[in-house]
């Protein structure tokens, strides 16, 4: 495992890192209630800063001003970031994104017996408060398909076993997490291969510090086993191993 140790001069700065304000785990987890939380995100930007010896500062910011946040937050890094979520005049801010991090899977989520069902069977969809799903836009905006938006992952898992919902779009990981909490195995919540599911990336970004995304990418190339065991710990499955 190597570390490539900055000789940069600016120490002294404490660099700012906005996160969501939300319980994802074991994606990341930044919710008031679990301030002091590990998580896959916190332990691996915690390596890449601390192996430069940068000082850092996680700053959990609200998911719904979340194209906002480089404008009015004055922060100097966003995970997870990426340029899909970008809407208007966001897109034009000259953001770096870093390689992919994870590859997970944009689909939609439903219990076991839904697993064959269409697109026009799903009339509630559950989200957490902030996330949009980009795959159901159509369906709610022309209101055959109502958007359901919760404060937390565990609700909605709590729902979709009750019935209460019929999907979900939140990362399968996720969802598996919060089935182990309800004493549920994994293939409770499956995804639905008949409606459309893409792959998609978390990016570390930054506006004013391009380089320090380039260093990222470099500890990514260099540090390919320690991602790996961080990946491990949270039990972390990417896009392709999905059932």
């Amino acid at each position: 495992m190597a570390f490539f140790i900055s000789t940069s001069t600016s120490y002294s700065k404490e660099y700012i890192i906005g996160v969501e304000d939300v319980s994802y785990f074991p994606l990341y987890d930044f919710s008031p209630q679990y301030p002091n939380r590990a998580s896959f995100t916190k332990d691996l930007l915690s390596s890449f800063f601390k192996s430069n010896g940068y000082q850092f500062k996680f700053v959990p910011l609200p998911i719904k001003r979340f194209d906002k946040w480089y404008v009015e937050e004055a922060i100097d890094f966003k995970f997870p970031d990426n340029v899909r979520w970008r809407a208007g005049d966001s897109k034009k801010l000259g953001i770096t994104y870093s390689s992919p991090v994870l590859t997970l899977t944009a689909g939609t989520y439903v219990d076991q017996k839904l697993r064959k069902k269409p697109r026009e069977s799903i009339k509630r969809l559950g989200t957490v408060l902030g996330f949009f799903p980009t795959l159901w836009y159509d369906k709610i905006q022309d209101k055959s398909t109502a958007l359901v938006e919760l404060s937390s992952p565990y609700s909605i898992v709590k729902h979709m076993l009750h019935g209460n919902i019929d999907a979900t779009n939140i990362d399968k990981n996720v969802i598996n997490y919060n089935l182990k909490l309800l004493g549920k195995s994994g293939d409770s919540i499956v995804l639905n291969k008949q409606i459309k599911n893409e792959q998609y990336a978390y990016h570390f970004s930054s506006i004013h510090y391009p380089e320090m995304i380039r260093e990222f990418n470099a500890f990514l190339r260099e540090n390919q086993q320690l991602v790996a065991r961080i990946k491990s710990k949270y039990g972390i499955i990417e896009a392709n191993r999905v059932k």
